[in-house]
């Protein structure tokens, strides 16, 4: 019984459906779908219509479907932006990283003080130089020839080790000039540990909190203007015995891996001139996901390491995690951030060196662009006049080769409301389709198909019952006559009784 219910039910909503089709293609307003269902057509002519409809479908589809991937991967797009009148330029930071950043003496007073040796052999001395230039790039190589040796304690604290050892800012710089002004270096220059090894910095961010001389020193960025006498940063050595890395990057950015070195100062120049290229983001762009502007705001990425969002933040944190997912611990020249975090020692270097290329990629870290991006290409380097080379070639001067005028904007191409209407646009064009439509159709094949199928049900009901009083419930008539002549009687043999 139920089954056969059932069964009815399905025909009732079959026919609903096929009843509403046919009245939806009739009255549709699509561009052709009345022409398919109208009676008195031709069967060509029905078949001609269908092909064509099916072409406006296909090629609206096609084009939606580009349209939404244009949308998912380049909605933005950037441009130059002229109308910059800052009256106050950010200076880069400045990072110098001496390709041997220690001495025989420093070794041999080190040696003295904490082995209590007073002689000091050349396995020591090589030893403790490899030591201090230890980096992202020779830890293999500095592993493979002393993880089994035994120059220090194997819980011999790495980064304690390397910064003893190194040279301090007032055996590194002589005189420093910024805007034209003497400073003294130790006052401007931050050491740091880097991913390229023990390193100097001017203006940077990131520098080295642990061995600060000052704990209430706090960072300014340093900007430079228009008026001012000059646009560099001027400073001299004490030695050329050792080349230096050059590193001009953005103040906020950590000098790592991901920088190349734009200079490799070897004493023969005495001036970089560098240009300055901005790409900021304009803030309508927060409708679009990360993925979809290729780039990140300060505060819309959380990361432990800093307090807003940048791109070597971002992947300096990734292989601090690999590492650490690795090998337990991080190597020396990384910020412990939180309890989560340990140096690792001495005698955990090798593991480091054994998954090093897996600690080094960042490809699974999703890390974006800042949409602050800012970067410094060198555009000419001044060479010593043969007759200064005697005199001048440890100093070198760092400046802007000309004040910035221009920037770079990004901003959105195809927003949501561009997306819709390029939607509706396509299908309008080659159907007739509209917001309109779709209601239209959900009308037809939704609240008027499940009205019909009701309204089916209760004139099936009706006339079932209808027809059941109709075959078993049989009239009782009523002899009116017989009852009024028993009441006549009876009227009458009471009125002679009395």
């Amino acid at each position: 019984m139920a089954y056969r219910r059932n069964k009815s039910n399905s025909k009732k909503w079959k026919e609903s459906f096929k009843t509403q089709g046919k009245l939806f293609f009739e009255n549709s307003t699509l561009h052709g779908v009345k022409y398919v269902a109208e009676s008195g057509r031709s069967f060509m002519e029905r078949f001609m219509w269908f092909t064509w409809i099916t072409i406006g479908i296909v090629t609206t589809t096609v084009i939606i479907v580009n349209l939404w991937e244009k949308f998912q991967t380049n909605p933005t797009i950037t441009g130059l932006d002229t109308d910059f009148h800052n009256w106050d330029v950010a200076f880069p930071a400045i990072t110098i990283c001496q390709h041997i950043p220690t001495s025989e003496e420093k070794i041999r007073e080190f040696i003295e003080v904490h082995q209590h040796k007073n002689k000091t052999d050349i396995a020591d001395l090589d030893f403790y130089t490899k030591v201090a230039q230890l980096s992202i790039n020779t830890w293999s190589q500095f592993t493979q020839s002393y993880s089994q040796q035994s120059f220090v304690d194997m819980e011999t604290d790495m980064k304690e080790l390397v910064y003893n050892i190194s040279n301090k800012c007032d055996d590194v710089f002589q005189t420093c000039y910024w805007k034209s002004t003497a400073y003294n270096c130790c006052d401007i220059f931050d050491f740091v540990f880097t991913e390229h090894g023990f390193c100097y910095t001017f203006n940077s961010k990131h520098y080295d909190k642990h061995f600060q001389k000052s704990a209430d020193y706090e960072f300014k960025k340093k900007y430079i203007q228009e008026t001012d006498l000059k646009w560099s940063l001027t400073f001299q050595v004490k030695s050329t015995t050792s080349h230096f890395s050059i590193f001009i990057i953005n103040s906020n950015e950590i000098t790592g891996i991901d920088f190349k070195p734009q200079h490799i100062w070897d004493f023969r120049i005495d001036t970089i001139l560098f240009s300055v290229k901005q790409t900021y983001t304009t803030e309508d762009t927060s409708q679009l996901n990360i993925k979809q502007r290729h780039c990140a705001f300060e505060n819309e990425v959380k990361i432990q390491i800093d307090d807003t969002y940048s791109y070597t933040g971002c992947t300096t944190e990734c292989r601090m995690n690999n590492a650490m997912k690795l090998c337990s611990c991080i190597p020396f020249f990384y910020t412990i951030v939180n309890k989560n975090y340990r140096h690792c020692r001495f005698d955990e270097i090798s593991c480091i060196s054994e998954h090093l290329e897996e600690i080094k990629s960042v490809d699974k870290c999703n890390c974006h662009l800042g949409c602050l991006h800012t970067v410094y290409e060198i555009e000419k380097l001044d060479t010593l006049m043969p007759d200064e080379e005697g005199e001048g070639n440890s100093k070198l001067e760092n400046k802007f080769v000309s004040w910035p005028m221009v920037r770079y904007k990004r901003e959105v191409l195809f927003g949501w409301v561009d997306l819709l209407v390029s939607f509706g646009g396509i299908a309008g064009l080659f159907l007739g389709f509209s917001l309109l439509s779709a209601v239209e159709i959900l009308y037809y094949f939704s609240i008027r198909v499940y009205c019909t199928t009701r309204q089916k049900r209760k004139t099936a009901s009706e006339d079932k019952f209808k027809k059941y009083n109709e075959k078993f419930l049989v009239p009782v008539p009523v002899y009116y006559n017989q009852r009024r002549l028993s009441d006549l009687v009876l009227s009458r043999m009471t009125n002679d009784n009395k």
